[in-house]
């Protein structure tokens, strides 16, 4: 329901955003600019899928694959939100990827980082109490 794209920069599903106040205030403090998600545009046909919820369509839409903090990787049926991520500064790859979703994930579920270049980096240096 919360996806960083890169340091000060996360995306949000406006259907169920962060709960508590709290939780909005450790991102304002540490500077984070939270965007609400564009709505899901692309119906997963499969009976069998546990994935669709808004209309028929599917939040599964935010499950996105980051490559790098200005590159994402993101199921190509969903144009309305690459159109957003492009607008944020977000380079896009677009990947066919629908007749995976109903077996229960995405882009970012399905795989599996082995080696990641660069230094381990805090986020959240400003903490707040019960966070």
């Amino acid at each position: 329901n919360l996806v960083p794209l890169r340091l000060g920069l996360a995306i949000y599903n406006p259907d169920q955003p962060p709960r508590t106040p709290e939780l909005w205030d450790l991102f304002k403090k540490n500077d984070w600019e939270l965007i609400p998600a564009v709505r899901p545009t692309y119906v997963h046909n499969n009976k069998f899928s546990f994935t669709s919820s808004y209309e028929g369509k599917s939040w599964i839409s935010m499950n996105t694959f980051s490559i790098d903090p200005k590159t994402v990787c993101v199921e190509a049926h969903e144009t309305a939100y690459c159109e957003q991520l492009d607008k944020l500064g977000v380079e896009v790859i677009p990947i066919p990827y629908e007749k995976v979703i109903p077996f229960g994930g995405a882009l970012h579920c399905t795989t599996l980082d082995i080696y990641r270049e660069g230094k381990l980096e805090d986020y959240f240096p400003k903490q707040i109490d019960g966070y």
